[in-house]
């Protein structure tokens, strides 16, 4: 393969920074967080000073890049149409205000997008030249690609789909990176659904001649499909791959967390021990590949175990590890809490480890599929999520797990304030310069009822010494608004309907089934969902020895929902079992809210029954109830 020249990337990112100055800027937010001690660690946390979408909201993707202490951020921002979004490009310039613009349309306008929350964020990358290239909102669709017409201008991005190879087929999860050589990189899932194969690719745009060409199709197998992870550049120029398997064609619990490098000085495939890989790489492939591999009676066929998304670290030219999200198998084979775990290759064998383990949070407090991790200067860092709920309000916490190179304890400590709603990130760190081994983050959050969502922008300098940590309980007592218990938690003691016995009238998934309601969780992973065909969805809970009833409460919705609100149950009723029949004991109509308690004024009953008359105001209308309470009297 020809060489060539290092490409000017100080003379790209100079050319941004001047357009940032000659643009109107706006001043970057108050600081949330301000300078520590100095010596210390000097974090800092600022909002970003634009309208964000409350569909701005995946873990998986890649919306951030770093040039010569330039900071660009990809994100939606509303449209007119509610149901759509605009994506918008943020800067900032040396003097640490923002300008930003929006990716044009044919007619010079804002492009618009369907929201489709979770899986329409933007992924951008800046190569060499000072180009910037954007995949949006990119869920099993053909190419959706912009690239800007000026080195660094953020206002002139258009659309340069037609550009790319493979035109026609779906794609899905665009991941970025820049090579050390200055060409963009663009790992995705190519959808072959008549073959029952959805599979890996890598593709290169070449700086040289401004054109794109597929590397090639990296992970593929008849009756499963790739979900990409990560995408890393090494100091070497050897790009670190990282995707999961699931059964074809789609689903949110996947399996064999892998790892490849591709070598583009020859065009050659290894595994983390060095040996040569042909591609494309099969789920069978296992050894040195699979940092996650099956555990007993585990196959692509089950849910649980589970891995769900995943990010590496490099150290130079060296995996320092991966950071993913795990979860062990209930006895119903549907997946248990999610721990953050962290595995590294020691030159033999995958080592893993857990880093945060969600029974330590407590109940009603887990994880969430946000992650990311970095390495430098002898240190590596794992960024996590953790969210609970008090009083029917999901409450989020970032949080930086951070150890030596070499091993040692984790220490903890949290990142920003609690946010309300749901919070996703991305990291990079600056490699060069006075700030070199600094991390950048991209934080959003969709806050909950009908406001937009927002975005942050932090550094995490690697200077004033090791990480002087928290204990985890203590970096995530905002998040339950700790006062000693688990306010997110329903109260087992004179929870009748807790364990019970559970008839249900359908269920959307066999995940999903009615006894999730009464197993004392508030997660959405642990959530009865109703068929999508089923009209007036029905759930009855019956208990051992008929008792007084002092109220009914009904938890319903989903957390990570673009507006919370439209999940929630909007038309139910709540009726007990007695000696003389069902007596409906209260009912609602047009509701907005994820927790509603019913008085029942002491009757004696031995069963429940929620009659769901209007599942919910969201485009999938179907019931999701996380836990239903019958609340003994006295």
């Amino acid at each position: 393969m020809r060489r060539r020249p290092t490409p000017r990337l100080r003379t790209a990112a100079a050319a941004l920074a001047a357009a940032a100055v000659a643009a109107a800027t706006v001043p970057a937010a108050a600081a949330l967080a301000a300078p520590a001690t100095p010596g210390k660690h000097t974090e800092t946390v600022e909002q970003l000073p634009f309208p964000v979408d409350r569909s701005n909201n995946a873990g998986w993707w890649t919306p951030l890049d770093v040039v010569d202490g330039v900071t660009y951020m990809a994100f939606d921002s509303p449209a007119a149409d509610p149901a759509r979004h605009e994506v918008h490009i943020a800067a900032q310039g040396p003097d640490g205000g923002w300008t930003a613009g929006c990716l044009r349309a044919d007619d010079g306008a804002c492009a618009t997008f369907l929201d489709d929350s979770g899986h329409d964020q933007p992924s951008i990358v800046v190569d060499g030249e000072g180009t910037i290239h954007a995949f949006v909102s990119m869920h099993h669709v053909p190419w959706q690609y912009y690239r800007s017409t000026t080195p660094g201008d953020i206002t002139s991005l258009v659309d340069a789909s037609a550009d790319l190879p493979d035109q026609g087929v779906p794609m899905t999860y665009p991941v970025t990176a820049r090579g050390t050589d200055g060409d963009a990189y663009v790992m995705v899932r190519g959808g072959r659904d008549e073959a029952t194969v959805r599979d890996g690719r890598l593709y290169r745009f070449d700086t040289a001649t401004g054109t794109w060409s597929r590397v090639a199709v990296f992970a593929s197998g008849v009756g499963a499909s790739v979900y990409p992870d990560d995408l890393e550049v090494g100091t070497d120029g050897r790009l670190h791959v990282m995707w999961e398997w699931h059964r074809w064609a789609a689903g949110p619990y996947r399996h064999l967390g892998s790892y490849a490098v591709y070598d583009p000085k020859d065009d050659s495939w290894h595994d983390a021990a060095g040996s040569p890989l042909s591609t494309p790489i099969a789920p069978s492939a296992g050894g040195a590949v699979v940092y996650q591999p099956f555990a007993d009676g585990e196959s692509l066929q089950t849910d649980g175990p589970t891995v769900q998304t995943a990010k590496l670290a490099v150290h130079g030219d060296t995996l320092a590890g991966v950071v993913y999200r795990y979860a062990a198998a209930k006895a119903d084979g549907t997946p248990d809490r999610f721990d953050v775990r962290f595995a590294r290759w020691d030159g033999a064998a995958w080592q893993r480890e857990t880093v945060v383990d969600a029974d330590d949070l407590g109940a009603g407090t887990d994880t969430v599929a946000a992650l990311d991790a970095t390495s430098a200067a002898g240190t590596t860092r794992a960024y996590a999520v953790v969210q609970g709920t008090v009083a029917g309000q999901v409450r989020t916490q970032v949080v930086r797990a951070e150890r030596g190179l070499d091993g040692g304890t984790w220490q903890f400590a949290g990142l920003g304030d609690v946010q309300v709603g749901q919070q996703r990130l991305a990291a990079r760190t600056i490699r060069t310069g006075p700030s070199s081994g600094t991390d950048v983050l991209y934080v959003s959050a969709a806050e909950s009822g009908p406001t937009s969502g927002t975005l942050f922008h932090a550094r995490v300098p690697r200077t004033g010494g090791p990480l002087v940590g928290s204990p985890l309980a203590d970096v995530v007592a905002g998040v339950r608004d700790d006062d000693g218990g688990d306010p997110g938690t329903p109260e087992p003691t004179g929870n009748l309907a807790l364990g019970g016995t559970v008839t249900a009238s359908s269920a959307l998934r066999a995940d999903t089934g009615g006894e999730k309601a009464v197993d004392g969780r508030l997660t959405d992973d642990s959530r009865w969902i109703s068929a999508a065909d089923d009209a007036t969805p029905t759930l009855t809970v019956a208990w051992d020895d008929a008792a007084p009833v002092a109220s009914v409460r009904v938890h319903s919705g989903y957390r990570a929902a673009v507006d919370p609100a439209s999940a929630v149950l909007r038309d139910f009723s709540v009726e007990l079992h007695t000696t003389g029949g069902w007596v409906q004991v209260g009912a609602v109509t047009g509701s907005t809210v994820g927790v509603v308690t019913l008085p029942a004024a002491g009757v004696t009953a031995d069963q429940a029954r929620l009659v769901v008359t209007d599942p919910s105001a969201s485009e999938t209308d179907v019931a999701r109830v996380f836990e239903i309470e019958v609340l003994a009297a006295g």
